[in-house]
């Protein structure tokens, strides 16, 4: 018994160890399933991305795309990095998918974080699909939200053997850009002193009237 507890022990450390050192993100879409679906992981040291799998749907125009890191005769690498958070957040990103002759497909996801601590991402799109014929251009804004996931202790294994990045996500340190809050959430320090004043204000000018009576 005591044998079968201590086997059982190591693996849950083995597990936990496995997964440190890498924090996820998971993708929801909207209501009407437009967004992006899937993962991406980076490093809880300096935010950079390790791996990413995702979908990107937009049923509205009928153009949906996968993201994953690939090499070959076409590549699908992460090219640029930037986050709003000094520690705790997910990081801005910019991958290209290019195929040459056959397409190519700029995407772009920037974070924000709302009112309730949640994470909305923003994602831009511009695909040329040269193949077609005639050639097809698609281009979209989606917006959804990301929240923490969990990392699978495989993968965060198979990462370390990689020197913690897949094949196609360069390692590049995100640069801080500023705070980003969703508009209209989360009132900033300074409108708040200005809806104070204004009330302060306004009950001056009514006990002034009161009083002229």
């Amino acid at each position: 018994m005591i044998k079968k507890f201590l086997a059982l022990a190591a693996t849950a450390l083995f597990s936990l160890n496995a997964s440190a050192g890498y924090i996820q993100y998971d993708f929801h879409t909207g209501s009407d399933g437009a967004g992006l679906s899937g993962y991406f992981i980076q490093h809880d040291t300096d935010q950079s991305i390790a791996y990413f799998d995702f979908w990107l749907l937009d049923p509205v125009r009928d153009y949906g795309q996968p993201f994953y890191p690939l090499g070959g005769e076409g590549e699908v690498l992460l090219t640029d990095a930037t986050t709003h958070f000094l520690s705790d957040g997910p990081t801005n990103f910019t991958i290209a998918d290019d195929f040459g002759a056959d397409h190519f497909t700029n995407l772009s996801v920037s974070f924000a974080r709302n009112a309730q601590g949640s994470f909305v991402y923003t994602a831009h799109y511009d695909a040329d699909l040269f193949e077609q014929e005639p050639p097809m251009f698609y281009s979209g804004t989606l917006t959804g939200i990301a929240t923490r996931g969990t990392v699978d202790p495989q993968l965060a294994e198979y990462l370390d053997s990689m020197d913690g990045y897949e094949y196609g996500v360069p390692r590049i340190v995100p640069r801080y850009i500023g705070p980003n809050e969703v508009p209209g959430e989360v009132p900033e320090p300074a409108s708040i002193a200005l809806l104070a004043l204004g009330a302060a204000g306004m009950l001056g000018a009514t006990r002034r009237r009161s009083s002229g009576r």
